[in-house]
C-alpha cells in the first residue's frame, strides 16, 4: 500500500520546543517559498544536519513520523510512502530529512521536482486556490493512475488541505487517515456515499470543457449558453476570467475518465481482500471497455436498444457467455483474468455506460454447475440494493 503523505513542519517546531540554537535560522527560512531554496543553502544545510542529529525513527519525533507507524500498525502489513510538500522551504527540508530518518524502518520517496506541490502556500489565498490546489490534486491524480493500492495521511501539512483531500478520497475510495490532535490514535475517515451528479455534467458537459481550458468574457459567455447556478462551486472567477476551480477538476477528471459501478450490496465482493478484489475490478474494466467498444461499432444509443443486441448474440460470445441467469442478466467471461466470471447489466444513458454487478466466480469453478447456481441465486434476489463505487475507463 502506498500511502501519500502531507508534510508540514512538526518535525522543526517538536525541534523547537527542546532546542533554541536554530531560532535565527528558522525565522529567516520560515517565509521563504520553494523557489528560494538554492538561495538559503547554507541556512538549510545547517539545520538540516541539526534535525538528523536529534530526530529518530518512533512517535514522538514528528506527526508524520506517529501516523505512519500507528498506519502500518493498523494496516498489518509493509507499507510504502510518498511524501508531498508545501510550496515552502520549511516542508521540503521537513520531508528531505524524514526519507533518511525513515531509511530502513519504511521506505519512503520524496522528489522535490514533482513532490513540492507549486503554488501550495498560505501567503498569496489566490494562488493557493488557483494554482496550489489544482497542483495537488493533479499530483494524486497522477500517483492513482499508477495502479497501486492507495492511502492518503493527512496529519501533517495545511489544516486547509483536509476538506479537499477528503472530498478526493471519498470520490475516489481512497482511505483517509488522521492523527487526533495530539494523541496517539489514528482515524480512518469513513467513506461516505460521495458520486457526482452525473446529468449535470453531462447537461454541461461542453461548457466544462471550455472552463477546464479557460474561460476569457466568462458573462458574455453566461448568457450565450443560459448558464444556472447549479454548478457554481466547481467555478473560479476572476472579473471575466473563469476556470473550473480544484474541486471543478477533480469532479469534472472523474466524470470524463471513470465509470459507475453499482455492486449487490451483500455480496461476496465486500469480502474479498485487495488482490482479489483488485483482479475482479480488471474484469469489470475489461467488461466496460468490449461493451464500450461494441456500442460505438453498433451505433448503440439506449439500454434497450443495447440489451437487444446483447440479446442477440451467441451464446458463446463472451458478453452473453452461456445460458442468462436471469432476463435482464448476462454472464461475462473474463479472457485477460483466467478464470473469472460476472453477472451483470448494463446500463446506457446519455452520459456514458454504466455496470451492475450481481454475482461473480473467480479461480478454481465446475464450468458445468455455475451457471446453474448463477441462476438459483439469481431467482433469490428480490428488492435489490447496490452500493456505487467508479473505475478507471481502459
Amino acid at each position: 500500500m502506498l500511502v501519500i503523505t502531507t508534510v508540514g513542519a512538526s518535525l522543526i517546531e517538536n525541534y523547537r520546543q527542546e532546542h533554541r540554537s536554530l531560532e535565527a535560522d528558522y525565522f529567516n527560512l520560515k517565509d521563504e517559498p520553494a523557489s528560494k531554496w538554492d538561495n538559503n543553502e547554507r541556512r538549510i544545510n545547517k539545520v538540516k544536519r541539526a534535525l538528523l542529529d536529534w530526530a529518530q525513527p518512533q512517535g514522538e519525533t514528528c506527526a508524520e513520523i506517529k501516523s505512519l507507524f500507528e498506519l502500518r500498525q493498523q494496516a498489518g502489513r509493509t507499507i510504502e510512502v510518498r511524501l508531498l510538500a508545501t510550496d515552502t522551504v520549511l516542508s521540503r527540508l521537513a520531508a528531505e530529512v524524514l526519507v533518511e530518518v525513515l531509511a530502513g524502518t519504511i521506505e519512503t520517496f520524496f522528489e522535490p521536482d514533482r513532490d513540492v506541490i507549486k503554488g501550495l502556500q498560505i501567503w498569496d489565498r489566490r494562488r493557493f486556490e488557483k494554482e496550489g490546489l489544482i497542483n495537488l490534486i493533479g499530483r494524486v491524480e497522477e500517483l492513482a493512475g499508477t495502479g497501486a493500492e492507495l492511502a492518503i495521511n493527512f496529519t501533517g501539512g495545511y489544516k486547509a488541505l483536509i476538506p479537499y483531500l477528503t472530498i478526493m478520497g471519498q470520490l475516489k475510495n481512497i482511505p483517509l487517515y488522521y492523527i487526533f490532535e495530539d494523541t496517539d490514535e489514528l482515524i480512518r475517515l469513513p467513506q461516505a456515499p460521495l458520486t457526482i451528479n452525473r446529468g449535470i455534467f453531462e447537461k454541461y458537459s461542453h461548457v466544462l470543457e471550455d472552463l477546464a481550458a479557460g474561460v476569457c468574457d466568462w458573462q458574455q459567455y453566461r448568457y450565450r449558453h443560459n448558464i444556472e447556478e447549479d454548478f457554481q462551486a466547481c467555478i473560479w472567477e476572476d472579473g471575466d476570467l473563469a476556470e473550473l476551480n480544484a474541486i471543478g477538476r477533480l469532479f469534472w477528471h472523474q466524470y470524463h475518465n471513470y465509470f459507475l459501478v453499482e455492486v449487490l450490496k451483500g455480496s461476496g465482493y465486500f469480502r474479498e481482500n485487495s488482490g482479489n478484489k483488485q483482479e475482479i475490478n480488471k474484469a469489470l474494466e475489461e467488461l466496460y471497455g468490449r461493451l464500450n467498444s461494441r456500442i460505438s461499432g453498433n451505433g448503440l444509443q439506449t439500454a434497450a436498444e443495447l440489451r437487444a443486441y446483447l440479446d442477440s448474440l451467441p451464446e458463446t460470445d463472451d458478453l452473453r457467455h452461456g445460458e442468462k441467469p436471469d432476463r435482464d442478466k448476462y454472464i461475462f467471461k473474463s479472457t485477460k483474468n483466467s478464470q473469472i466470471r460476472l453477472v451483470y447489466t448494463p446500463d446506457l444513458k446519455p452520459y456514458g455506460l454504466s455496470l451492475r454487478l450481481f454475482d461473480y466466480l473467480r479461480g478454481n469453478f465446475d464450468h458445468t454447475a455455475y451457471i446453474k447456481q448463477f441462476k438459483e441465486k439469481m431467482q433469490m434476489v428480490t428488492n435489490p440494493e447496490f452500493t456505487t463505487f467508479t473505475l478507471r475507463k481502459p
